[in-house]
């Protein structure tokens, strides 16, 4: 596989590189961008209000499901699926607020960084073999979308991207060099 995964535990010499190759990185980054956290914050409004309406469904009709008992397990399961959707939406919120997508001349990266934990994935242009930008309607409106490369056995996916017009833009010239 092509893209390179670099792992790095929280000790301070780890920092130190971390810090200096960021540094080296600003002077020649085409772009460095945060992902949108918005289609999150809005995914979670709508997944709880939701469970609040269903809940509210089951508490007002206690016999919905033919009887009292299973009308309650009913409840129970949507009680539990609205919780596990809705911590899921809460992880992916904390993981975009700490990754940051850096797209210079020769590859593309995407940073992670939270509580000590380091990842960095890099794709080096010259291994793309295809790319595309992706904006659902929801994307559309915020001014956000996904750009996909490929490398043929995989890849990576630049989701939530701010302007991504321009990092698509970026990324295009980049590979036909």
């Amino acid at each position: 596989m092509t893209t390179q995964v670099h792992r790095v535990n929280g000790d301070a010499e780890a920092a130190e590189e971390d810090d200096e190759a960021t540094e080296e990185s600003d002077q020649w980054a085409l772009h460095r961008v945060h992902p949108s956290t918005k289609p999150v914050a809005i995914r979670f409004v709508a997944y709880l209000v939701a469970g609040i309406a269903a809940v509210l469904v089951f508490l007002d009709n206690p016999e919905l499901l033919g009887s009292r008992d299973v009308t309650n397990i009913g409840l129970l399961i949507t009680q539990v699926l609205v919780v596990i959707a809705l911590v899921r939406q809460v992880v992916k919120f904390v993981r975009l607020r700490h990754t940051e997508y850096i797209v210079t001349e020769g590859m593309v990266t995407i940073a992670y960084q939270l509580l000590g934990r380091s990842e960095t994935r890099q794709v080096p242009f010259e291994r793309v073999r295809s790319h595309e930008l992706r904006q659902g309607r929801i994307e559309s409106q915020l001014d956000l979308g996904t750009i996909t490369l490929n490398q043929g056995l995989g890849g990576i996916a630049l989701a939530n991207v701010p302007k991504p017009f321009d990092v698509y833009e970026s990324i295009r010239e980049q590979t036909e060099l």
